[in-house]
């Protein structure tokens, strides 16, 4: 799947808790809040010399909600999520690919 060249076209919010991304070459992903938390990739969830992931996923809220969704630049995402984490930045290869 090529994925280097995605960019979206919207994002929409489906209740409070998903969003859904449709993309450039027509297709829809699906995503849970409570999910992409899961695989935050910032600083205080993943350790950075290891890569070990620090936060478990038992620690996140299936009731989290995104208090914003920001573009960073034309190629990421960053969440701010209601537990406090807001650090994150989710490559749209990332996104593209799917949890």
């Amino acid at each position: 799947m090529k994925t280097e060249n995605s960019s979206i076209t919207a994002i929409k919010q489906t209740d409070n808790h998903s969003f859904q991304i449709n993309w450039n070459d027509g297709t829809q992903n699906q995503y849970r809040l409570s999910d992409l938390q899961k695989n935050c990739p910032c600083a205080g969830c993943v350790d950075e010399l290891t890569g070990q992931r620090i936060a478990t996923s038992k620690a996140v809220d299936e009731d989290v909600r995104a208090i914003s969704i920001q573009s960073v630049g034309r190629y990421a995402l960053k969440i701010k999520y209601t537990s406090g984490c807001s650090t994150g930045i989710y490559s749209y290869s990332f996104l593209k690919r799917g949890i």
